[in-house]
């Protein structure tokens, strides 16, 4: 009776509570069965692109590794397959040789593994030699490279005759055929020293010891300019310049430094003089250097009298420069005698009414030659003696413009000289002068 007892309210609730429990647990666990494989399906997918991933990348290192092979057949193709071509061409020569001249009536089968045979070795034998030689000078071993390739020259030589002797009816006889495998085994070594000098250069590219050759001129320069161009070429190859216009300059500035440090002979200046260059660097320690230089000085100082004098010419204008001093010229205005200094300008008497130009030709005493002293070291130095004689001989400090004329300097530089340094040059008897200069006034 107690199967089908009532259960009271505190057993349903229990019971309910127990089932609400295990349908918690059952959603927890369907909820972390789902995050647990979606996480297993993530790890899968990510392994299986990862995988992928690694068999694109195989799949392109293998294309590379097979376009950088087929690209290396290329260029040995390029580079080798003439040089296979030659040597294919020769050893059908030997082939055709050496099957000609075994015995007819031996097998067809081992005359023709004979001649393949002795053509290959035939062939072969230059080739190795040259082989060694290219071997010896990637190796550094230039020596024994030379020696080598000038044996696979001869090697090659020998084998070029065999061929042609075969081929041409007589030695002086020849035909198409044994010109071309003569030539093709005669050039056979050196067409591999090609490919061996190529390997060489790219071998000292690498190694930066590619040696520099100089600058490279343009044609157009090397016909106008033929042992110039030569002559810088040598430069820029000795001072590894690679540019052009740095060899042409730094070329004639070497050859003008080089010119101006010779000092040459009569000779010499004579054909430099010619050709309008300069002879060198004079030397002014030399007597008749210092001579030519005073002569200069003297000739200049006359050159300026006479060109002062050729300017003084009388017209109906008034007189506008007046002469050197010690030049005599007639009077033509008033102007007051015994006086120290003419006057800037003074107005001519002359009548107005002929408008005609009239000339007065003017007598013009040759200058006083002194005897030649030495010219004084600088501007300062000839400015001061000329100021000095001039206040000895007129008693009195010259003007701006005779100072400059009397050294050689400018009016400007007259002046400025005469501001700092009048004062002090002057004598005694030059300002007892002045005083009284300055009292008859």
């Amino acid at each position: 009776m107690t199967m089908f007892r009532r259960r009271s309210a505190a057993e349903m609730a229990d019971a309910a509570r127990v089932e609400d429990e295990r349908r918690r647990l059952d959603d927890k666990f369907a909820r972390d069965k789902a995050t647990a494989d979606r996480a297993t399906r993530r790890q899968l997918e990510r392994e299986q692109e990862r995988a992928d991933r690694k068999r694109a990348k195989a799949k392109a290192k293998a294309r590379a590794r097979r376009r950088r092979r087929i690209a290396a057949l290329a260029v040995s193709a390029r580079t080798v397959g003439p040089l296979l071509i030659v040597n294919a061409a020769t050893v059908g020569g030997q082939l055709a040789y050496v099957y000609d001249e075994t015995d007819p009536t031996w097998p067809a089968a081992v005359r023709v593994a004979i001649a393949i045979g002795v053509a290959t070795a035939a062939e072969s034998v230059a080739l190795y030699v040259g082989w060694h030689a290219h071997d010896a000078l990637l190796a550094k071993a230039y020596g024994t490279a030379a020696w080598l390739r000038r044996a696979s020259y001869g090697i090659a030589l020998i084998m070029a005759t065999v061929n042609y002797s075969h081929f041409a009816d007589s030695l002086l006889e020849p035909t198409a055929l044994a010109v071309i495998l003569g030539v093709l085994s005669s050039l056979s070594p050196w067409l591999w020293g090609l490919h061996t000098r190529r390997a060489q250069h790219v071998q000292l590219l690498r190694e930066d010891l590619v040696d520099e050759t100089g600058a490279q001129f343009d044609p157009a320069r090397r016909r106008a300019f033929p042992i110039r161009s030569w002559q810088a070429r040598r430069w820029s190859i000795d001072h590894n310049v690679r540019d052009p216009k740095a060899a042409w300059a730094g070329y004639k500035a070497w050859a003008e430094a080089r010119r101006a440090s010779v000092r040459p002979g009569r000779l010499g200046a004579a054909w430099f003089a010619l050709r309008g260059l300069p002879a060198g660097v004079a030397d002014e320690s030399d007597p008749g250097i210092q001579l030519c230089r005073r002569l200069e000085q003297q000739v200049a100082g006359v050159r300026r009298v006479v060109d002062h004098a050729n300017q003084l010419t009388l017209t109906d204008r008034p007189v506008g420069v007046w002469p050197a001093p010690g030049i005599a010229l007639p009077a033509t205005g008033s102007v007051p005698a015994g006086s120290a200094e003419p006057p800037a300008r003074v107005p001519a008497t002359v009548a107005a009414a002929p408008r005609q130009r009239r000339t007065v030709d003017v007598k013009v005493d040759p200058p006083a030659v002194r005897p030649p002293t030495p010219p004084p070291a600088n501007e300062a130095a000839r400015t001061a003696a000329a100021y000095a004689k001039y206040v000895a001989d007129h008693g009195r400090p010259p003007s701006d413009r005779r100072l400059a004329s009397a050294a050689g300097v400018g009016k400007t530089y007259a002046n400025e000289w005469k501001k700092e340094h009048a004062k002090t040059t002057a004598t005694p008897d030059a300002r007892t002068a002045r005083r009284r200069s300055g009292r008859t006034r």
